[in-house]
């Protein structure tokens, strides 16, 4: 098994060829440690900043296994996303491109969290349109009770939690970030 930090690698692809759409779009996750608040959005403090997150324990589409949370060694970018999400949709293309020219450094695990699967909205499967946008990191495939984002105290998508070496909250955003917001995610991640 390969990690990077805490986070087990998997791909949306799977070895034998075959299409995305015949991966399970949800999997059972497994929370260890207390929920996070919700996270407010309304510029007042963040009561999570400096609680350890809780771990989450599940597997990505293909079935590979995926840890977020606990102690890495290494900072960890945790964005949540929703097949379906107009912001979502506009935000994931806008992070594959920050992680390729560095505004998301490698120094930094970059992990997503398919989340708010409905199979009968647009844009599904969720693991065909992470793979079409050649999403750069692990993906962990949320239950259908959406047991992943209710851990990590999701208000609405995208949401973005930073999480130090230690497990524990730095930073959360939410919404449509631009290329400043995300930086100063990452330097609040970095000076963490």
């Amino acid at each position: 098994m390969v990690l990077l930090g805490a986070v087990a690698f998997g791909t949306l692809r799977k070895s034998d060829g075959a299409s995305t759409s015949d991966l399970v779009q949800v999997q059972p996750v497994n929370v260890t440690g207390n929920p996070l608040p919700e996270f407010p959005g309304n510029g007042s403090a963040d009561p999570a900043v400096g609680l350890e997150a809780p771990v989450l324990k599940g597997r990505s589409f293909d079935g590979s296994r995926v840890t977020i949370g606990g102690k890495t060694g290494k900072p960890t970018l945790v964005m949540f996303m929703a097949h379906w999400c107009p912001h979502c949709q506009r935000e994931v293309p806008l992070v594959v491109q920050w992680r390729a020219d560095g505004t998301i450094p490698e120094d930094i695990d970059l992990v997503g969290v398919s989340t708010g699967v409905m199979s009968d909205q647009n844009n599904y499967p969720p693991s065909a349109w992470l793979d079409e946008v050649k999403w750069p990191g692990p993906v962990m495939a949320d239950s259908g009770r959406d047991t992943a984002s209710a851990a990590f105290g999701l208000p609405s998508y995208p949401y973005f939690v930073a999480l130090d070496a230690d497990g524990k909250v730095v930073a959360r955003g939410t919404g449509e970030l631009d290329q400043a917001a995300m930086q100063d995610l990452v330097a609040q991640l970095q000076g963490a």
